[in-house]
């Protein structure tokens, strides 16, 4: 079972979309109905140790024999998959760090002959993104989110952003695995971004998370694929116990910018230690103004950094 929590906060200040903003949670108060709180794991701490090594399982093919294919601009994956009589099973698992809501242009997809999959894949070199240690955090319903942040402390802006993240237990053998994508396909530089992956119960009582970047690729600065726009905050409240918050707010079109055909808002929070404790993704449907109820996977929140992503 999947479900994504996904959280948004904001400033009250004008943003361009490679900015990030913070802001402090204050006591403001807005009357909603009872918060059922997350709990966070408190294992033990367990040191890493050499018996712990990051290895991304692959599903091994015998005789497969791909090829890779350019994407045009209007592909979809399930399209392409159906054009070489693929299932698309079959071809997210010939390309398991691409996102396919975020193909775009010119990307290179493996295509397995035969429903094969190859046994070595011919990855790119993901470019280097700091990426601190996940942070994982009960759910409910007993399962794990488990948490990346990643920041880009390049010149340029990122796309493509994915990780890899597997549990261990205290033997060092891994539990299970998966593949995060980030929520927006952007990260400009001098942002952070979490990359969530749901993980189902059950868990032992101790475990640890490591992971291992997949993919990232440059924007270059004339790309056209994207566009600078502005967000305002107009106002925010918070609960009692800072584990939820609403958020009122603009995105502003610059005189001279097209209209945007697609657009996103994305608010990650933060606690005192830093570390992201959730995030919501707000998608428009035509409307420029939002008004979103955010909620914390664990914990208080400190402060949180407002990301927008705009295309023509």
């Amino acid at each position: 079972m999947h479900h994504i929590k996904w959280l948004i906060l904001g400033l009250g200040l004008f943003l361009i979309s490679c900015s990030h903003s913070t802001d402090q949670a204050t006591p403001t108060v807005v009357p909603t109905g009872l918060l059922t709180p997350y709990h966070t794991m408190t294992p033990s701490p367990i040191q890493a140790t050499s018996t712990i090594k990051v290895t991304i399982p692959i599903t091994p093919a015998p005789t497969a024999t791909p090829f890779l294919y350019t994407v045009k601009g209007n592909d979809t994956m399930l399209g392409i998959a159906y054009h070489f009589g693929i299932s698309l099973e079959e071809l997210q698992a010939a390309n398991p760090t691409v996102d396919p809501h975020f193909m775009g242009e010119g990307m290179k997809l493996i295509i397995p002959i035969s429903g094969e999959i190859p046994e070595n894949l011919p990855t790119l070199t993901p470019l280097p993104v700091q990426a601190e240690q996940p942070k994982c955090y009960s759910a409910g319903d007993g399962g794990k989110w488990c948490v990346v942040k990643l920041k880009n402390e390049m010149e340029t802006s990122l796309e493509n952003l994915s990780a890899w993240i597997g549990l261990y237990d205290t033997q060092g053998e891994l539990i299970s695995s998966q593949v995060a994508y980030a929520p927006l396909n952007i990260l400009c530089p001098g942002s952070s971004i979490p990359l969530m992956a749901y993980f189902d119960p059950p868990f032992p009582d101790e475990f640890q998370a490591q992971s291992e970047v997949l993919s990232a690729l440059p924007v270059a600065t004339d790309d056209a694929r994207y566009l600078d726009l502005q967000v305002k905050i107009d106002h925010q409240t918070f609960n009692q116990d800072g584990s939820q918050a609403v958020i009122y707010g603009d995105v502003i079109v610059p005189d001279g910018t097209p209209s945007p055909s697609q657009l996103w808002v994305l608010a990650v929070a933060y606690d005192s230690n830093g570390d992201a404790v959730g995030a919501r993704k707000w998608k428009s449907a035509g409307e420029t103004n939002f008004n979103i109820t955010v909620y914390s996977l664990a914990g208080k929140i400190d402060h949180v950094e407002v990301l927008i992503e705009a295309r023509p």
